[in-house]
């Protein structure tokens, strides 16, 4: 158990180091993503009060501590913090929060649902730091490598664990099918993570380098990253992270630059790589999607579909406006389907609409969008040297959209496609980012300015 927290935080320090985020407030950020790892096959995430006692949780809940409290030192002693907490642009973040806030009492353990709404709060105070320290005073190319990487050390533990602890690494079905991602850390949530550092490790390789002295930095370390990235996902066999890595890819290669010949070639090579791939490995590869499942339990979601379709027509009617109450499927907490107790909707969108209400729905989706939306606005309008490190930052957030559909995404439960999101989410919306138009003249200013009347 020492070793884990000690390979961990060494993990998590290398990490910040080799990303160039050299301030305190990257520090904290990159450490909160620590609590996500679970170091005891015998337990789990915090699910009750009771859990409070185990030594997994109380190392959960120290680091989280710690994390938050350099997070807020950093934080408070910015006098932009009010305005850029009490921001317009922050309205659908507060909004669910508060909304959220206000059905936690009627759930079965009022603490715990109030301890991670909370935390979905903190991570949103995260982004706002982060911002107001260094992410305003830096190209977006440096943005992206630094939120990109604080995902890497998940895969560095996956990685270790295989090697020092598979048992906490591995579930093993009854066809002997080992899947990477089982009591240290959930596979598609893992998988989440792969796909992130995949999308870097591509446009980092396709650009240009930065200067002489960064050929470590910007080939060395993407490559390395790419290639721990595509043995995780492959190990996760996370069908959902396949899905994300293509559409993150296809988004990616959006032709920023067509008279480019180095990203043309490097494109052309990655999709013949990828065809010839998946000729030659043609059995593997429909293995790997089936599991030792059906095409039937694929379309289904494995069961799931059905239980959107039960908690649509049976819970969401029973309360409509404020939910069942943060973390709740139910009046009674987990919600009965085909004999089975869910304590989860494996749908963010999902998850939201039951458990807050079609108000809490409005707000995520909201959360959703509009960084999806400021993305795609930045790609389009902004300096053509930045241009193509926004199509990156596009592709994230199609992935995180993606993910939402059939994993834990931006609510509930706390996880790293939560806290990246919401870490990201001021900055992609910040002003200064928006494309500056110049004002149209109408027809009598031209021909005062013509005349040189002004």
């Amino acid at each position: 158990m020492s070793a884990f927290i000690l390979v961990a935080l060494l993990s998590t320090i290398l990490a910040w180091y080799l990303s160039g985020a050299k301030s305190m407030a990257y520090l904290m950020y990159f450490i909160a993503y620590v609590p996500f790892l679970t170091m005891d096959a015998e337990a789990g995430g915090m699910t009750g009060m009771d859990a409070l006692g185990s030594s997994n949780a109380l190392f959960k809940l120290s680091i989280r501590l710690v994390s938050t409290a350099g997070m807020m030192l950093v934080l408070l002693r910015r006098r932009e913090a009010t305005s850029a907490i009490l921001n317009s642009r922050s309205v659908p973040v507060i909004g669910f929060f508060l909304w959220a806030l206000i059905g936690v009492p009627q759930s079965q353990m009022p603490m715990v649902s109030f301890m991670r709404l909370g935390e979905l709060l903190v991570f949103f105070l995260f982004g706002i730091t982060l911002f107001l320290e260094d992410d305003r005073f830096a190209s977006p190319r440096k943005v992206a490598r630094w939120h990109c990487l604080a995902l890497l050390p998940l895969l560095l533990m996956a990685l270790w664990s295989v090697i020092n602890r598979p048992e906490l690494a591995f579930h093993v079905n009854n066809m002997g099918q080992g899947r990477l991602g089982h009591k240290m850390l959930n596979a598609n949530v893992l998988a989440f993570g792969a796909v992130v550092l995949t999308l870097w490790a591509t446009h980092e390789l396709r650009e240009e380098r930065g200067g002489k002295r960064v050929f470590a930095r910007e080939r060395v370390l993407p490559f390395v990253v790419l290639v721990m990235a595509l043995s995780v996902m492959v190990m996760s066999r996370s069908r959902t992270a396949l899905v994300t890595l293509i559409a993150g890819q296809l988004v990616l290669w959006i032709p920023v630059d067509r008279g480019n010949p180095r990203r043309r070639m490097f494109g052309i090579g990655l999709v013949i790589a990828t065809v010839v791939l998946g000729v030659t490995q043609i059995d593997e590869l429909v293995a790997w999607v089936l599991r030792d499942g059906s095409s039937a339990d694929l379309m289904s979601g494995t069961g799931r579909t059905s239980l959107w379709a039960a908690l649509l027509q049976e819970q969401v009617p029973q309360a409509p406006i404020l939910g069942a109450g943060y973390l709740m499927l139910s009046d009674v907490g987990p919600f009965a389907h085909h004999g089975t107790w869910w304590t989860n909707t494996h749908n963010t969108y999902m998850f939201s609409l039951v458990s807050t209400g079609l108000p809490g729905f409005m707000f995520l989706m909201m959360i959703t969008i509009l960084p999806l939306r400021a993305s795609f606005r930045r790609y389009l309008h902004s300096a053509k040297e930045d241009r193509s490190s926004w199509t990156l930052i596009l592709a994230c957030q199609t992935v995180v959209v993606i993910s939402g559909v059939t994993g834990f995404g931006i609510c509930g439960f706390p996880n790293p496609v939560m806290l990246f999101h919401y870490a990201l989410y001021t900055w992609t919306l910040s002003p200064h980012l928006a494309p500056r138009r110049t004002p149209r003249l109408r027809p009598v200013g031209r021909s005062l300015i013509a005349g040189g009347a002004l």
